[in-house]
């Protein structure tokens, strides 16, 4: 695998939580994080990124916006959405933008784990 996995959010937590899942499923590519849109755009300038999970509440853009620009730059990566947050309109604006899977952080852990372990399954 040689495509850069991206992990693109404000909350530490949730960068370590989405670090753990990707260890725990023997994911073997790079991975660097953004805590701001900013950061995650200059690494999505400066590396083939093929993967990302993308918050929508991150500072200064939201993640579908981060999500069309990772799009625009490498159109063959795979993004989902990876929110606090289950509003319809949130995931329906990421899946325009061209997010594959929109994942909800606030439900029961289990629940979490099996939806984001399925989408780095189908990435693998």
């Amino acid at each position: 695998m040689t495509k850069v996995l991206l992990i693109a959010d404000d909350s530490p937590q949730k960068i370590v939580l989405l670090q753990h899942f990707l260890h725990k499923a023997k994911w073997n590519g790079e991975i660097v994080t953004a805590e701001t849109s900013e950061e995650a755009m200059t690494l999505i300038d400066e590396k083939d990124i093929g993967f990302a999970f993308i918050d929508y509440y991150i500072p200064s853009e939201n993640g579908p916006a981060i999500i069309a620009y990772l799009k625009g730059k490498h159109p063959s990566a795979h993004a989902a959405l990876v929110s606090s947050s289950d509003k319809k309109s949130n995931f329906d604006e990421a899946t325009a933008a061209g997010a594959e899977a929109c994942l909800c952080t606030t439900y029961q852990a289990d629940e979490v784990e099996k939806a984001v372990m399925e989408v780095i399954e189908e990435w693998k």
